[in-house]
């Protein structure tokens, strides 16, 4: 009591768990008095509702049905042969092989016809024949030469290795053997010392200072009150 009235002061709740959690409902919010919201957003507008067409000049149905592909193909295929073989004759190969086609009971489409005018000859034919025959035996040869040197290669690459592997061999035994000065006590080069050096701290004033003091083992208590440490500390500090 204070001044003739009780002081009453609750502390907050703010730090409380909420172990009943508010619930929506209808006529929950400012919206309740006008009806429910009509706003949405711009970005569930409908978009892109209208599919593309192709003006004039992209290649619209009406253009691909007034072109004629079988002409503009021939046109093509008499300028490869054109190119590919040289002044009119692709001329003559391009009529080679669209051969029968005005007749469409004729036969096949296309005549299959050499379009390389040297095989009529049969002496360019046996010439070019004979090179080919010696071009493959060209070719036979050097592969055998390249066969034998990477044989050869790989036998010197085998020697090697074998060598290095024995050399470090002998290496190592040698090592082994004369690496340990007791073993060597009677050759005449090698000369070792077996006295005792002096150490370093054989002249300190201060040595073996705790020589008689008593050894505690280290132990775990599972109490910071009466742990060792603590102990230690109770007995420098505070008595």
């Amino acid at each position: 009591q204070r001044l003739g009235h009780t002081d009453l002061r609750t502390m907050t709740t703010a730090h409380r768990p909420t172990w009943a959690p508010a619930k929506g409902h209808e006529e929950q919010g400012g919206a309740r008095m006008f009806g429910p919201s009509k706003k949405h957003s711009k970005l569930d507008d409908a978009a892109h509702t209208v599919l593309k067409t192709r003006n004039d000049g992209q290649a619209t149905i009406k253009e691909l049905m007034e072109r004629d592909f079988r002409a503009e193909l021939e046109e093509r295929e008499r300028a490869h042969f054109k190119k590919k073989l040289g002044g009119a004759g692709g001329t003559d190969a391009v009529g080679q092989l669209t051969a029968g086609d005005d007749d469409t009971d004729a036969g096949p489409r296309f005549v299959p016809k050499a379009l390389d005018a040297d095989d009529s000859d049969s002496d360019d034919a046996s010439g070019s024949e004979s090179d080919s025959d010696d071009d493959e035996d060209d070719t036979q040869a050097l592969l055998a030469e390249l066969e034998r040197i990477k044989k050869d290669r790989a036998e010197e690459t085998a020697r090697r290795d074998a060598e290095t592997r024995e050399a470090e061999a002998m290496e190592r035994a040698e090592e082994l053997a004369t690496g340990n000065p007791l073993l060597n006590l009677g050759s005449e080069e090698s000369e070792y010392d077996f006295s005792v050096k002096r150490r370093w701290d054989d002249d300190v004033v201060f040595r073996n200072q705790t020589r008689g003091e008593p050894k505690h083992a280290k132990r775990f208590v599972n109490d910071t009150i009466r742990s060792d440490f603590h102990r230690r500390f109770l007995n420098k500090y505070i008595k």
